[in-house]
């Protein structure tokens, strides 16, 4: 028996349960219906219920974020929640993670859901990608957007264009940097008729031309870019821990200098 995979980002599902739901007792329910919904509408699209089975993995918020490190800036300009809508948050949170929902330690849910994909692509095993959040789409293959009940396939070219895109837009709900006035459709005119393997050239030049730094355009690349594997998150801690010793080392001599 053959099988497929469908790779949760959990997150968001807590929102919208959170505020249509008035106690513990309708978190649980709604998320669990939620959740088999979803389920039922992943596996009439992809399983043959005769020859392959569904391994349905659930990622969530863990402790820690390498982006935080990064740029401590990161989601900085969110609003506080609400207090009761955090509870239910949080609530949900425990309770999913109690049912076999996985924490993304040291990053984000979306991260956890790109590393199982790409785990899966090389496998050659199929899968689809389940959430609302545009960072998803640097992943290829096909994404179900549960808020809006749509399908969409993404080639492997597709997805490393959406994430060229977005370094030149940005992210204002992630308080990521990218050039202002530019949005999606000028991104689009920026790239159009330019082949993906100088696609990442022409983020630069129009970087520079907007009076920005490589430096800027390296941070915000790092801090959009979804994680392909477990490798690349060691990477990145090592990146950020040298970066942090140079710092520490730079403070040091600063205050021998003062001294002097």
């Amino acid at each position: 028996m053959q099988t497929k995979h469908m790779f949760v980002d959990t997150d968001s599902i807590f929102f919208k349960i959170a505020y249509k739901s008035k106690n513990q007792s309708e978190l649980r329910k709604n998320f669990n219906s939620f959740c088999n919904n979803m389920i039922m509408e992943v596996s009439d699209k992809i399983i043959n219920p005769f020859t392959e089975e569904i391994n349905v993995l659930y990622a969530v918020k863990g402790k820690g974020n390498y982006r935080k490190d990064l740029s401590p800036d990161y989601k900085s300009n969110r609003p506080d929640l609400d207090k009761k809508v955090r509870d239910k948050l949080n609530y949900l949170h425990r309770y999913s993670v109690s049912k076999g929902a996985i924490q993304a330690d040291g990053m984000e849910a979306d991260d956890l859901v790109s590393i199982w994909a790409h785990e899966a692509l090389d496998r050659k095993e199929e899968y689809v990608i389940c959430g609302i959040d545009k960072d998803l789409l640097q992943i290829p293959g096909h994404h179900y957007n549960y808020g809006k009940d749509t399908w969409q396939l993404i080639n492997e070219e597709e997805a490393l264009h959406n994430l060229y895109i977005q370094c030149l837009t940005g992210d204002n709900t992630d308080n990521i940097p990218g050039l202002k006035g530019i949005g999606p459709k000028k991104a689009q005119k920026i790239l159009a008729g330019v082949p993906l393997s100088r696609q990442w050239n022409k983020v630069k030049s129009a970087w520079k031309e907007h009076g920005e730094t490589e430096k800027q355009l390296e941070l915000s690349h790092k801090l959009l870019r979804m994680l392909k594997s477990w490798e690349e998150y060691e990477d990145i801690k090592a990146y950020i821990q040298d970066k942090t010793v140079v710092s520490k080392s730079n403070d040091i001599q600063e205050q021998v200098d003062k001294v002097s």
